[in-house]
């Protein structure tokens, strides 16, 4: 007779801890897209281990690539570069890893991989500012000062006022 009446008990807590877990889940992913540094990285990293967005491309793919980010900000380019490339392989037609795993491979100095992704990520958006910027300062960095004066002229017509210092 006491079990059948915890019985209830147990089951509404039981489906209590697995609605939190959904919405741990979604307060991860904002964690992800707007804290910084360890937190930004260890809320991306519960919002992918919990599976959430297995289904959701997109949102799985922009998990991956803003903890690159965070890596990447943190000098850790190596493994921004992982995430980027699991970002994109998940989600190839989104230009935004390209563009942020181009960031971290101009992070370890290698303009060669870096101009790669800045031109797939254009490729991909042709309307994309920030990777016309990066992608100018990339050739500027290897040299190519036409190449980078064209780019970084084609991202402030894209959006005026972009690489303005603060």
């Amino acid at each position: 007779m006491r079990f059948s009446r915890m019985f209830p008990a147990i089951a509404i807590a039981a489906v209590m801890v697995a609605g939190n877990c959904q919405f741990a889940a979604a307060d991860d992913r904002g964690e992800c897209k707007t804290a910084s540094g360890d937190a930004a990285i260890e809320a991306c990293t519960r919002a992918i281990d919990s599976k959430k967005f297995v289904k959701q491309k997109r949102v799985l793919s922009l998990l991956y690539t803003n903890r690159g980010v965070e890596y990447e900000i943190k000098k850790e380019f190596d493994k921004a570069i992982a995430d980027h490339d699991q970002a994109i392989k998940i989600d190839p037609k989104n230009s935004v890893p390209y563009n942020n795993r181009g960031n971290a491979y101009a992070g370890k100095a290698d303009w060669e991989h870096a101009v790669a992704d800045f031109d797939m990520a254009i490729k991909l958006n042709p309307k994309y500012a920030e990777a016309f910027f990066n992608r100018g300062l990339a050739k500027r960095n290897r040299g190519d000062t036409e190449g980078s004066e064209t780019d970084i002229a084609q991202a402030k017509e894209l959006q005026p006022g972009i690489g303005a210092t603060q």
